[in-house]
């Protein structure tokens, strides 16, 4: 993927994943779907070449989106959704496209000491 496309396709998820917050209130909560069914829907093995980005996302909508349960649904009850407001999820996006590997000060200076200040100020709050 090049750079054009990877800016073409991440805008077509951007628009996906606002369509899809304001289509919640028509989705069913939990998916319609059978034990196995999104299984057997799955080809037995992986395509010999790359496919196309047009067929992984219509795939993804029409193999996998059916298969969801919708956290974000107005009327989803069950557990906590993480993750759910919108600011949450462009952050999210963020920090998947830079990838960075946050596992101590020197792979990730500013994740790091974001996440001191972060513990220090939940601490003086406790």
């Amino acid at each position: 993927m090049n750079s054009n496309e990877f800016r073409e396709w991440s805008l077509r998820a951007a628009e996906w994943g606002a369509d899809y917050r304001n289509s919640l209130r028509e989705r069913p909560v939990r998916p319609l779907v059978e034990p196995g069914e999104i299984f057997k829907s799955i080809d037995v093995a992986p395509p010999e070449d790359g496919e196309t980005m047009q067929a992984i996302f219509a795939d993804f909508e029409q193999k996998i989106l059916p298969g969801m349960t919708h956290w974000q649904h107005p009327r989803f009850f069950a557990y906590f959704p993480a993750n759910a407001a919108p600011a949450s999820v462009v952050a999210e996006y963020l920090v998947s496209a830079m990838a960075a590997q946050c596992m101590l000060w020197q792979t990730s200076p500013a994740a790091t000491e974001l996440e001191m200040r972060v513990v220090e100020i939940g601490r003086a709050h406790v």
